[in-house]
């Protein structure tokens, strides 16, 4: 995955993940502190485990593909790709927290806004840049324009299958597990919000048991 559309991509990620969760009827609007639940927990999960981990993989070793050839991945410096990583493990995680606000608010609008934008922004420079993400090549390849070969059936080409198939396979996995959570355990209680009041039983009566009619008379 290209390396500075990666964070977009995993905002928008993580918005679907808020919607497909639907915990709308538990949420209401409150600090993003106090949304460190379970749900929010696997999606951090799924971020720190699989989206930011295959994200670098890209930035490291395939540098000047993730950069489009218009950088040389040997000059670029670390600090910026550690900055993109940390972008990645992150823009899951604010993307899902994000669209449970928006689900709180009912604001399918604003949802839709949310997933919308930063897919937007990432999809215009990759449809304008297809070209360039189509080969396997290096940066100084590319300026010389020799050497260069498609993208598919390069150890590229697979090494960007493999990787594409474990954040689906994640991705989905993480939305199963959404699934399961019940929503009204999904988050915890405000505090100062005063518990449901418990009902009292009805008191058992340990009076005998009345037959209608008269009583019989003993013969």
């Amino acid at each position: 995955m290209p390396a500075p559309l990666a964070p977009l991509f995993g905002f928008t990620l993580g918005v679907l993940l808020a919607w497909l969760a639907r915990f709308e009827d538990s949420l209401d609007e409150r600090p993003v502190a106090s949304t460190w639940d379970r749900p929010t927990l696997a999606v951090a999960l799924y971020a720190l485990l699989v989206y930011a981990p295959v994200s670098a993989y890209f930035a490291v070793f395939a540098a000047d593909w993730s950069f489009a050839y218009l950088l040389d991945g040997r000059a670029l410096p670390s600090a910026l790709q550690l900055l993109l990583v940390l972008l990645d493990a992150a823009a899951p995680v604010l993307g899902f927290l994000a669209g449970r606000r928006a689900l709180a608010r009912r604001s399918l609008a604003a949802l839709a806004w949310l997933a919308a934008l930063p897919l937007a922004a990432a999809t215009v420079p990759l449809v304008a840049l297809h070209a360039r993400f189509g080969i396997d090549a290096t940066y100084d390849q590319v300026q010389s324009d020799f050497g260069t070969r498609p993208l598919p059936g390069s150890p590229l080409g697979y090494a960007v299958l493999w990787m594409d198939g474990i954040l689906v396979a994640g991705a989905v996995f993480t939305a199963r597990t959404l699934s399961t959570f019940d929503a009204s355990a999904a988050l915890p209680a405000r505090p100062g919000r005063p518990a449901p009041p418990v009902l009292p039983s009805e008191p058992v009566s340990e009076e005998p048991p009345r037959f209608l009619g008269r009583p019989r008379r003993p013969r």
